[in-house]
């Protein structure tokens, strides 16, 4: 249902930048955020090699810890195939990136919100897992989120995307993810029958 709704709002997004209706919205939020520098230390999140490394971790603890085969390809799966998706539709888009970014590569949707909203979440959902008192769980969750949150409004703070890439990049990652993990919940059920 997330996933569903999710993709839904994309498409919105993405006709509404398409069609040139969030110029003003961007432009102005461009400038709010341009004094926000203390968001900027937070991109370091969304960077590649941060992501390799939680990932490969990930990944390892998955199988030490609890031989989740499943686990495992749902990190893979879900952070590689959603880097893909995400160069795939910054390039069918191919929107340039604000004036003065310095930064290569088109902008629509924002990678380190897209990215970093799907490997912190997954992040989260391991590591709740790991507890069992439900105050626990709402913990974790809300400082992942927000960790996800700080990072993709890095990119406007440093004045490399437009708010609309960084909505579209949380809205795809949150979307893009809610299926991957509804998809890890089918194989977990089909292992526990007998």
């Amino acid at each position: 249902m997330i996933a569903a709704a999710g993709a839904v709002l994309f498409l919105f997004v993405w006709v509404s930048v398409a069609a040139g209706l969030t110029k003003a919205a961007d432009e102005g939020g461009l400038q709010l955020f341009a004094s926000w520098q203390w968001l900027d230390p937070f991109t370091f999140l969304g960077n590649g090699k941060t992501i390799g490394i939680v990932r490969v971790m990930l990944v390892i603890s998955l199988w030490f810890f609890r031989r989740d085969v499943y686990g495992m390809l749902l990190v893979v799966v879900a952070v590689g195939g959603g880097y893909g998706i995400n160069e795939w539709i910054k390039h069918a888009v191919g929107r340039e990136r604000p004036p003065y970014a310095g930064v290569e590569g088109f902008s629509f949707p924002s990678g380190h919100a897209m990215i970093g909203t799907i490997y912190l979440l997954l992040l989260a959902y391991f590591l709740a897992q790991t507890r069992t008192k439900r105050g626990e769980r709402a913990a974790i969750y809300s400082v992942f989120a927000v960790l996800a949150l700080f990072t993709g409004l890095s990119r406007l703070s440093l004045q490399v995307h437009y708010p609309s890439d960084v909505l579209g990049g949380f809205v795809l990652g949150t979307a893009y993810l809610s299926a991957c993990l509804a998809l890890y919940r089918i194989m977990l059920r089909r292992l526990e029958r007998p």
